[in-house]
């Protein structure tokens, strides 16, 4: 008997008898089995006007030809998984992002693109990924001699058979990108008998690496999701049909019906008059009620045009909008007031409370908001140069920040609405706003920053109307102090003495 063989076990013989022709064209046809091709002093194959072979789709270095075309080992693995698993890929950078060597793994929808643009074709691959792929092999002719010749075959410790093509001495292959990606793609393992199955440990891993893309990749655009905000905004806010502002007067009319109801009816608690955020005049009692109120119905019709709010649950609406309404109110306010040029809280009816001076009782209402206010909301506006689109994004990712207390299907529908707008927001300010990705994720770094801010005036803001409610130095309605009212953590009653 042979030396193959005492190494193989017979059952397995069909699987050893697939044809090794190596495929590295030269000068319009294969070499013979056991015929090294011509080469440079360095290794690298030479074409017939005695430069190196190229890859047709990034330009790495190719090492022959592979499913019709030059190609590296990195480029031909990828197209052969893709092909053969069947994957779909999507760009997010527009569809045409340059496939080089360097950057060939940052986006595999326009590789795969770019691999059939070239002329790779999967009818031409060779016999070997043909039959690997069908799990059989092929009956040739080959001798074990010529076999030899080809590859090398080595018996590990457990019984199996582990052979690996041989190939034409090169140059190193690490200058190769995906080296480590496709050196897997070069073994085969084989089970010495059904009854001994290959330990998980010793099965080959295929780890595919995900770069991070370089700024100089085509910038994602995207701007459906932001003018879609944008323009919710705009109707919600022009949706005044009371053309006369007369609401002063219904803060007098205090409102005891329950959040959820009013929720609901929002003109029940105040008119869709016509609103100004601007300094006309001092902001007293009366005008901070008024104003209150007209963002209460603001902050309704604007709830209720979201799309992904319409899709929770009626108690699950109830709860984020109970929990997001004063989040709300601190952002809007602050940022009209930005715009508007005012150096201090602006409200939808016209008054103002500035930095110095104003009535002794709203003075003392915010005397802790204030500095907060201005150096932590105010001059980061004015800072960042914040305009609409980014404010409407801002709100809209405070929003849906916290699926605390919601139900499963109410998380995930939150969770999802967050990712969205998160994203949307960094693609705005990258293409917009920021000339690398770093400075996009910055920027969104400084607008989350800020939201903690406006969560900290949220809790001093609900101190203030309890303690002023207390007081009676500001008559709030029930409406408004139960808006305000702070939910004490729930405790877990104590064990039964036994």
């Amino acid at each position: 008997m042979n030396e193959r063989g005492m190494l193989v076990d017979p059952r397995l013989d069909a699987f050893f008898k697939i044809e090794q022709v190596d495929d590295y064209k030269y000068d319009g046809g294969y070499f013979s089995v056991g015929t090294s091709p011509p080469s440079t002093s360095n290794g690298i194959q030479d074409t017939l006007n005695g430069g190196r072979l190229i890859c047709d789709v990034c330009g790495d270095v190719a090492f022959g030809k592979h499913y019709g075309i030059n190609a590296c080992n990195g480029c031909k693995g990828f197209f052969r998984r893709s092909v053969w698993s069947r994957r779909q890929y999507s760009c997010r950078f527009g569809g045409d992002c340059p496939v080089v060597k360097e950057h060939r793994n940052v986006c595999r929808s326009c590789r795969l693109k770019k691999c059939f643009e070239v002329g790779m074709n999967p009818d031409f691959q060779n016999e070997r990924d043909r039959n690997a792929k069908n799990g059989m092999g092929m009956g040739s002719l080959q001798s074990p001699i010529q076999n030899s010749a080809s590859c090398k075959e080595l018996t590990i410790s457990n019984g199996q058979i582990k052979r690996k093509r041989m190939r034409p001495e090169t140059i190193d292959k690490t200058t190769q990108t995906d080296g480590k990606m496709e050196i897997q793609d070069d073994y085969e393992f084989f089970e010495s008998s059904q009854e001994n199955p290959t330990p998980p440990g010793l099965l080959p891993v295929k780890v595919e690496r995900i770069s991070t893309p370089p700024s100089d990749l085509p910038v994602p655009i995207d701007g459906a999701i932001g003018s879609a905000v944008l323009e919710i905004e705009k109707a919600v806010f022009c949706n005044c049909p009371v053309a006369v502002d007369h609401s002063i007067n219904a803060t007098k009319t205090p409102i005891t019906l329950p959040f959820d109801y009013v929720f609901r009816q929002p003109e029940l608690v105040c008119n869709r008059y016509p609103m100004r955020f601007a300094n006309t005049r001092v902001l007293t009692p009366e005008d901070l009620i008024d104003g209150w109120r007209r963002h209460f119905t603001y902050y309704s019709d604007w709830c209720h045009a979201m799309e992904e709010f319409r899709a929770l649950c009626a108690e699950d609406q109830i709860l984020l909008a109970k929990k997001k309404i004063i989040l709300h109110g601190w952002l809007v306010h602050a940022y009209y007031s930005y715009r508007s040029g005012c150096n201090g809280i602006c409200f939808a009816n016209g008054a103002a409370h500035l930095a110095e001076g104003g009535h002794p009782s709203i003075t003392e209402f915010y005397k802790e908001c204030m500095p907060r206010y201005l150096n932590y909301v105010i001059y980061p506006m004015h800072n960042f140069q914040m305009d609409d689109t980014e404010m409407v994004l801002v709100k809209c990712i405070m929003f849906f920040s916290n699926e605390s207390g919601l139900s499963p299907a109410g998380k995930s529908i939150v969770s999802a609405a967050r990712e969205k707008y998160l994203s949307a927001l960094y693609n705005y300010g990258r293409s917009l706003k920021c000339t690398t990705s770093a400075q996009a994720t910055l920027r969104i770094a400084k607008f989350m920053i800020m939201l903690s801010a406006i969560t900290s005036l949220t809790h001093l803001m609900n101190e203030g109307v309890h303690v002023t409610s207390l007081f009676n130095i500001i008559e709030f309605d029930e409406l408004i102090q139960a808006t305000h009212k702070t939910t004490p953590p729930q405790h877990s009653p104590p064990p039964p003495m036994s």
